[in-house]
């Protein structure tokens, strides 16, 4: 695939082996409070270390959470499926020498043709997604240990923020769907849409008291949901704060080991 070189970052600051930046304007990818505690989850998980460990990385955006999980010696693949996205990963490949990073321009759902993975890595992504019970279920089926998710969810007052339905349930769940563009919009123009939905104009955002549920129906016996990404005080954040007002979380599936498949060919 020919790609141009990467060009209007619109989130992620990473540090290239030369030193420049690829959003300079914003905070470092490295720095920010979701990656920290995704990597304190990692090592917790991994106490003997991370080195060797596959992970993949969906919707991978520019590759800003793909360059780090593998500066600390993690088998990454990147999947990205939006050309221009694809493009800035490409950009951040060549400039960084990381032999253990790969991307591949591709569908998230086509993920099983990659192999089986220690951890998947799943920010940003599920939401935009309109079966995301049954995408849960096929990372289970090649996640060896842990499924990580970052994700927005509904809740059973509407959002003040965001354009959510009322509350209905899909694919068993509750939740509230959300538009991520008109129907029969032009695909060249949903390709331009960097961080809207591939495939689909409406999106369901599971309800947040149905996740875990939801990841221990897929086989992670051990089902979390994470507070330290949240800056300040925890308890004002929850009731008041970024959390109160833009639900978003982090959960966590693990697979205990009398359950994990077996190590596959990757």
């Amino acid at each position: 695939m020919s790609v141009q070189s990467g060009t209007g970052f619109t989130a992620h600051n990473i540090r290239l082996d030369d030193g420049t930046f690829t959003k300079p304007d914003t905070g470092l990818i490295a720095d920010s409070q979701w990656f920290l505690s995704t990597r304190r989850l990692l090592r917790t998980i991994y106490p003997d270390g991370l080195r060797g460990k596959r992970i993949a990385d969906l919707g991978c955006l520019e590759g800003g959470y793909a360059v780090e999980f593998a500066r600390m010696g993690m088998d990454v693949v990147g999947l990205e499926v939006r050309p221009n996205n694809f493009a800035n990963c490409i950009y951040v490949k060549e400039r960084t020498s990381l032999p253990n990073l790969q991307f591949v321009n591709d569908d998230a759902w086509n993920l099983p043709k990659y192999g089986a993975f220690d951890v998947v890595f799943c920010c940003g992504l599920l939401y935009h997604l309109a079966h995301p019970v049954a995408f849960v279920g096929m990372l289970s089926g090649i996640c060896r240990k842990a499924l990580i998710l970052n994700t927005h969810f509904a809740t059973a007052q509407p959002s003040s923020i965001f354009a959510v339905g009322e509350l209905t349930v899909n694919e068993g769940v509750a939740g509230r769907w959300f538009s991520e563009y008109e129907t029969g919009l032009d695909p060249k123009v949903v390709t331009e849409l960097k961080w809207a939905s591939w495939s689909n104009p409406k999106s369901f955002w599971i309800r947040r008291e149905h996740i875990p549920a939801v990841l221990k129906d897929a086989g992670f016996q051990l089902v979390v949901e994470q507070f330290d990404f949240l800056d300040g005080s925890i308890s004002h954040a929850l009731l008041e704060g970024t959390y109160a007002t833009h639900h978003r979380g982090m959960f966590a599936g693990i697979k205990c080991e009398d359950s994990m498949p077996p190590h596959g060919s990757s």
